[in-house]
């Protein structure tokens, strides 16, 4: 080999060996399955969060295992919805450094829904936490921008090295959340007045923005299944008020809707706010979104046969 290409070789590695190493993505963590997957979708081509909560259970009862202990005291940035979501982790998120965890309900510009009481819980004097705001702050397409938003700043904060890759990122989640938008408004647009049912009041972020008419909800606490009291004051709303639709989720009983639609004439349809059996990753939040829409707009559709 001639002089100068060995001397060329020994200088590339020398400069190999003092140069600095390539940036490592945060360790980042996220609580609930549509939060990961937006933040997965900030995060594309840099780094991969660990999903804390599998989509198959339910955060309002979940309990912390000691692996997810570990992930969460290794996590550099943790994001969560919030207290009325996930209530498991105040205690154990108390103890991380300030500034890794990120309360996105608490975030600047993020929309707020109260859970209001229902008719049927008035005729059934029941009463649980209605007043509270509702937690399920993704299923409002403009939080879900908002959420992309936080995400990309902190992660640039965090990660400065990386902070082009994550701009891009969500210059192109804004415009699939845009197109999701317009979709949405348009399958949804014939059923705005057609009332109907749903198992817990998961979705009023959802509602508030397509106009949708939701008259109750099933289960007045996401922790604790309904009395016979509650099943039989749904079942006297479904009947007086001509209910087209009743919902249920993946993650309560089945039973339970069926119960309430048995000799009645309504149907029985599905809704999931959180993604049960479908990836985690990006595409999750939207193929979430795009369920609930279909969900909807076929079961309220007017030339459904009843």
């Amino acid at each position: 080999m001639p002089r100068s290409l060995q001397w060329c070789a020994i200088a590339l590695i020398v400069l190999t060996m003092f140069a600095a190493p390539a940036q490592a993505a945060p360790r980042v963590v996220a609580s609930v399955a549509p939060v990961h997957s937006l933040v997965a979708g900030v995060m594309a081509g840099v780094g991969e969060p660990v999903l804390l909560v599998p989509a198959g259970a339910s955060p309002h009862a979940y309990s912390l295992r000691p692996s997810d202990a570990r992930l969460l005291a290794e996590a550099d940035i943790v994001f969560r919805v919030g207290s009325n979501l996930e209530t498991f982790l105040d205690k154990p998120l108390a103890a991380l450094a300030p500034g890794a965890v990120v309360t996105l309900a608490d975030t600047p510009g993020m929309s707020k829904q109260r859970l209001a009481a229902d008719g049927a819980e008035r005729h059934s004097g029941e009463h649980d936490h209605a007043g509270d705001n509702d937690p399920h702050i993704w299923l409002g397409l403009g939080n879900a921008r908002r959420i992309a938003e936080v995400a990309a700043r902190v992660l640039s904060d965090h990660d400065p090295a990386n902070a082009p890759a994550y701009r891009r990122n969500l210059a192109g989640l804004r415009h699939r959340l845009d197109r999701l938008d317009g979709d949405l408004r348009a399958q949804l647009a014939a059923v705005q007045n057609a009332p109907y049912v749903v198992m817990h009041d998961a979705y009023s972020h959802f509602e508030a923005e397509f106009g949708l008419r939701r008259i109750a909800a099933i289960a007045l606490s996401p922790a604790r299944q309904p009395g016979a009291r509650r099943l039989r004051a749904i079942r006297d709303l479904l009947a007086a008020q001509d209910v087209r639709c009743v919902f249920a989720e993946p993650q309560f009983p089945g039973a339970i809707a069926n119960t309430v639609v048995e000799g009645i004439n309504a149907r029985l349809a599905r809704l999931d706010p959180l993604g049960v059996g479908i990836p985690a990753g990006p595409g999750l939040y939207f193929t979430v979104m795009e369920n609930l829409g279909r969900s909807l707009a076929e079961c309220l559709s007017a030339d459904w046969p009843r």
